[in-house]
Formats: C-alpha cells, sequence, structure tokens
C-alpha cells in the first residue's frame, strides 16, 4: 500500500484535488478510497467530498494499480510543484507534456528547468510568475544540485570524479559538442561522478550537476568513453543494438535546496527530493 500526503494550496473539493495531485490514478480508485475511508483531512477519516481549505493536509492510502504511467506530483506547496516524470514525456513540447496538460486543468504553471523527453525523474514548476522568476535566479546561482543515476557502458575508470570540459551547442542539427579546451562558442561544464556498482558491460553511475547545459550529461559521458545505455545521439549505437535498448537509460532521481536567507524562498533550503533508482539492470 502506497502513502501519499499533500497540502492544500487552495480551496477545492477533495476529489479534484486528489485527482489533479494524483493523476497517475484513475479517480474511480480515488473513490473507492474515498468510499473505504483511505482519505485523511487533517488527520480525521473522511468518507465525503468535503470541501479543502487552504492550509489543510489530505492523507490518502493506495493499493490500487496506477492509471497511466505519464508522471505524478511528488511535492508541492503554495510555490512550487515537483513532477516524477516518465521516460517518453516532454516537459513543454511535444504532442504530450507535462506544462499544457495540467493547464488544461486550469492551472497556470512554469517550467524552472527541462529534461529531455527519454529522461525521467523529478522537474521543478513555478505555481506563479513571481516565483518563476525567483526560481530562475536560485537555478542560476547553482543553489540546486541535480542528482541522476544512468546506466553506462562500462570503463575502467577511477571511481568517482569530475569531468571538466568545454559544450558548445549546434542548433542547426540538435546536438551539442564537447572539447577538451576553449573554443568560441563553448561554455565551461562541469559533471561529477561517482560509480556505484559494475557488471561485465555496464555500469550504474551517479552524476551531480549543479547547472546543466543542454544534453550535457548526455554528451560529456559519452566523450569519456561512458555512453549513456540506450542514448541514440550519444551513445554507442551498436552497444544499444546488443542489449535492446533504444531509450537512454537516465533519471533525475534527486534535487537539493541550498537558498539562501535573502530569499522568499529561503524556507526551501536543505529540502531534498528523491526517488528510488528505477534501472533493474542490476
Amino acid at each position: 500500500m502506497e502513502k501519499y500526503k499533500f497540502k492544500v494550496d487552495k480551496p477545492n473539493k477533495l476529489l479534484k484535488f486528489l485527482s489533479i495531485a494524483l493523476q497517475q490514478y484513475s479517480y474511480s480508485t480515488l473513490q473507492q478510497a474515498n468510499r473505504n475511508k483511505d482519505i485523511l483531512v487533517n488527520g480525521k477519516r473522511e468518507k465525503s467530498n468535503v470541501c479543502l481549505q487552504k492550509g489543510d493536509v489530505v492523507e490518502i492510502y493506495l493499493n490500487q494499480t496506477k492509471k497511466l504511467n505519464k508522471y505524478e506530483v511528488y511535492y508541492q506547496d503554495d510555490n512550487i510543484i515537483v513532477f516524477n516524470k516518465r521516460r517518453g514525456i516532454e516537459v513543454c513540447d511535444g504532442e504530450f507534456n507535462i506544462l499544457t496538460d495540467y493547464q488544461n486543468l486550469n492551472l497556470k504553471i512554469y517550467a524552472i528547468h527541462r529534461l529531455d523527453r527519454n529522461t525521467s525523474g523529478l522537474v521543478v514548476f513555478a505555481k506563479s510568475i513571481k516565483v518563476k522568476n525567483e526560481l530562475l535566479k536560485i537555478f542560476k546561482a547553482h543553489q540546486v544540485k541535480k542528482y541522476y543515476y544512468a546506466i553506462v557502458k562500462r570503463r575502467e575508470i577511477e571511481a568517482e570524479g569530475t569531468f571538466s570540459d568545454f559544450l558548445q551547442k549546434d542548433a542547426k542539427n540538435s546536438i551539442v559538442k564537447i572539447y577538451n579546451k576553449k573554443i568560441n562558442g563553448a561554455s565551461p561544464i562541469q559533471t561529477q561522478y561517482k560509480v556505484l556498482k559494475n557488471n561485465d558491460k555496464l555500469s550504474l553511475v551517479e552524476v551531480v550537476i549543479s547547472s546543466g547545459k543542454t544534453h550535457q550529461i548526455r554528451a560529456q559521458l559519452a566523450y569519456h568513453g561512458m555512453p549513456i545505455l540506450g542514448d541514440e545521439k550519444y551513445g554507442d549505437a551498436k552497444f544499444n543494438k546488443l542489449l535492446k535498448e533504444n531509450k537512454q537509460l537516465l533519471q533525475a532521481y534527486k534535487i537539493e535546496f541550498l537558498v539562501n536567507e535573502n530569499s522568499f524562498l529561503k524556507y526551501l533550503n536543505n529540502l531534498k527530493l528523491e526517488l528510488d533508482c528505477e534501472f533493474k539492470v542490476f
């Protein structure tokens, strides 16, 4: 049985609030939980579709099969909402994406950063323009650390270290290129890595970045001989085919906020949001 806990950010009906917060479950599943008294509002069991007020705390226990494996609300408060995005889903663009899908529910949100379509994991949105502008400053000031799991082609390398290179974006061909020295139009990048597990062909690697350029992790790991399994743009095509994987095994599994005292979002300081590793290779 899974337990979810949410703080209400504005008045709403109980089931409507949960259907927005838990879109990976069907509405009938939420109704059944309501009938079974598996929903608590401010610590009290509820069996009716009550009206929630801002600040109410809702807890729900679910053991039903999830609906669509698209994305789910992982954390939210009055200012931000963090989704757990599945592979194959866009953040802002494409035929299906979180931004427009969520706004179809008449809720305005603003993307703060991106994940590639076939990268899964945590992605942050703001609930207002004011919060969006502040979060963009926080991200730019490297006050957010982003942690990833990647399954890569095994290479004999130090167990942990930092890659420091330069990244140049080739917008015409929708790719980026990595160089070991400064060239015109290239930005400095740093990626920390730690090898967590190995088998005869693959490694599970933790990657940490405080800021991120387009395709930084995918391109930089490939440049250093550790292409991500399933990456069709920067990876090893023969290796992907051998292991029958055509979507990169890259997961944004943890976000850590390091917000300073000058920000009105300082309450986020030391907030850590973390997912379990979704890869079952080892």
